[in-house]
């Protein structure tokens, strides 16, 4: 009896080395898969847990070369110590949660694309490319211009703004939109305005021509 239980042990022991050096040596490939072959998971899903540790830590997954040895493309989720910083999906061969062609998610709902700073909540470092954009604001359209009571600057008041100032009343200067940038839907408010205004000033302008071309009839008649 005794000769067996030693013999298990040694057993087991030998068991146990053979399957912790199988996991430290597999501990990234699990289930490897042959070609044409997939893992299946039925219900439940993956866990990646953050470890807990002093400094910062990157968690995710890396698609590779046929060789192992050069990462193409990555996505996952960066922090420090228990606080996620941003969840990536990015092009990158090293340090992908650092790479700009990707985008990248904050823990406020910030996404960022080409950047992994975003400030909005859609920040893209780049061109956009849309068959139709729509913009939904609460800024009041300008068809006041229109009500009776509305005072408009006349033009020559305009003409004197302008020299001084070298931009049109309410239209912001460069510098402010090279500082700031361009706010779409303001801008195209404050721009449909002027042109509001500037209608209305053809429209006395129309009459004025007008009523002195009656007049020349009148005084080229009695003449």
């Amino acid at each position: 009896m005794r000769k067996k239980t030693k013999y298990l042990m040694i057993v087991q022991s030998f068991l146990l080395f053979l399957f912790g050096t199988f996991l430290n040596s597999n501990a990234q490939n699990l289930f490897p898969t042959a070609k044409n072959s997939y893992i299946k998971i039925d219900g439940g899903g993956i866990n990646q847990l953050a470890p807990v540790t002093t400094g910062g830590w990157a968690r995710g997954i890396t698609y590779l070369n046929s060789g192992g040895t050069k990462g193409f493309f990555s996505m996952g989720m960066l922090g420090s110590v228990e606080n996620p910083s941003r969840f990536y999906f990015a092009f990158a061969e090293n340090s992908p949660w650092t790479s700009e062609l990707g985008m990248h998610i904050l823990p406020n709902g910030n996404i960022g694309v080409g950047t992994v700073l975003p400030v909005a909540r859609l920040t893209v470092n780049g061109n956009i490319l849309a068959k139709e954009i729509k913009i939904k604001t609460d800024i009041t359209v300008p068809d006041y211009v229109f009500e009776k009571d509305y005072e408009m600057m006349s033009l020559s008041e305009i003409e004197q703004f302008v020299k001084k100032h070298k931009h049109l009343p309410e239209i912001p200067f460069a510098k402010i939109i090279e500082r700031d940038g361009l706010d779409v839907a303001e801008m195209n408010l404050l721009l449909l305005k002027k042109i509001e205004e500037l209608t209305l000033h053809l429209i006395e302008n129309e009459k004025t021509i007008r009523q002195l071309k009656e007049e020349f009839l009148r005084y080229k008649d009695k003449g």
